[in-house]
């Protein structure tokens, strides 16, 4: 199990099969619901990746954001949608919070 308090923060993401560009709006309305975000990746001439679409959600709480995670993959396969992964990360390094190696402008 791991520390229940993320030093910087825990990161979730869920994959799902590809969601069409006008579903799009409707799925990040849902998501916002479990404080997800839908990824916005984008490929050649700014057409969303048709390969999968994935969801992003961030906390200190490993409890909160497992919680989070469990009742949006739930909701989306209730929904129909197809859950191809999913996974926690501790980030323990981000350069956003503090560029530890002064690598940054």
């Amino acid at each position: 199990m791991p520390n229940l308090t993320a030093d910087l923060y825990f990161e979730a993401h869920v994959t799902i099969d590809p969601v069409p560009q006008e579903g799009r709006s409707e799925l990040e309305r849902l998501a916002k619901e479990y404080n997800f975000k839908l990824a916005k990746l984008l490929m050649d001439k700014n057409v969303p990746s048709q390969l999968d679409t994935f969801l992003t959600g961030h906390s200190k709480s490993f409890i909160q954001i497992c919680s989070d995670m469990q009742n949006l993959i739930k909701r989306l396969t209730n929904l129909g949608y197809k859950i191809r992964r999913y996974k926690i990360e501790d980030i323990v390094l981000d350069s956003r919070i503090e560029d530890v190696f002064d690598l940054l402008p």
